[in-house]
């Protein structure tokens, strides 16, 4: 999932942010002063940056994202050989043994009235730097609506969590989605990975 370039003006609202590791960017990204505290669901990633955007949303490709969870793979070995093919994919596997997940959208167990969704690596070994970026859309007549996104990073690490939270009104439903790009570097590679998971029935925004 190549990172969203938005047109014209629109709200930001910054919930807290710090600035990537050395050699992780992200296009149109930047760090800007904390308003207040995460949910306690964001506690320990200790690297997040929400930003609230009500806009359309661009949808994942198919061919560039897997279903719930998926391994993060060197992005030149899965473009060479194509990942369809078991054997290839684990060729491609970094030694990192990293894997990326994305659990469903759901009402936040510590926030009322907010939906929020997990980006979750886990790696076998110890990651120079790890990244993701993600974000939290709703079904709405004419699509998928953007709702937030997360980033956050972390160095020397074997998991990062970031999270996109959204607020919600009581009672009111929707289905929403949660999609990311997780990335892996160091001396052993570079590697990346496009997740999705979705609502298939409309959730209920709790209080």
């Amino acid at each position: 999932m190549a990172t969203t370039m938005r047109a014209g003006l629109r709200a930001v609202t910054f919930v807290s942010s710090v600035a990537l590791a050395a050699g992780i960017a992200f296009a149109g990204g930047g760090v800007a002063a904390a308003a207040d505290e995460l949910p306690a669901d964001a506690v320990g990633t200790e690297t997040t940056e929400v930003v609230e955007i009500a806009e359309p949303d661009q949808v994942l490709p198919e061919e560039e994202a897997t279903f719930g969870e998926g391994d993060l793979v060197s992005a030149d070995d899965a473009t060479a050989s194509g990942v369809a093919d078991v054997q290839v994919a684990a060729a491609a596997r970094l030694p990192y043994l990293c894997r990326a997940s994305v659990d469903y959208p759901h009402n936040s167990h510590t926030t009322p009235s907010t939906i929020n969704v997990h980006f979750d690596t886990k790696c076998g070994q110890v990651a120079p730097n790890l990244s993701t970026e993600g974000t939290l859309s709703r079904s709405r007549w004419y699509g998928w609506e953007h709702l937030a996104t997360g980033r956050g990073g972390k160095v020397n690490t074997r998991t990062l969590r970031v999270v996109a939270p959204k607020r919600c009104t009581k009672d009111t439903l929707y289905r929403y989605k949660g999609q990311a790009r997780f990335y892996v570097s160091g001396p052993q590679g570079r590697g990346s990975a496009g997740v999705y998971n979705q609502n298939d029935t409309e959730l209920k925004c709790t209080g």
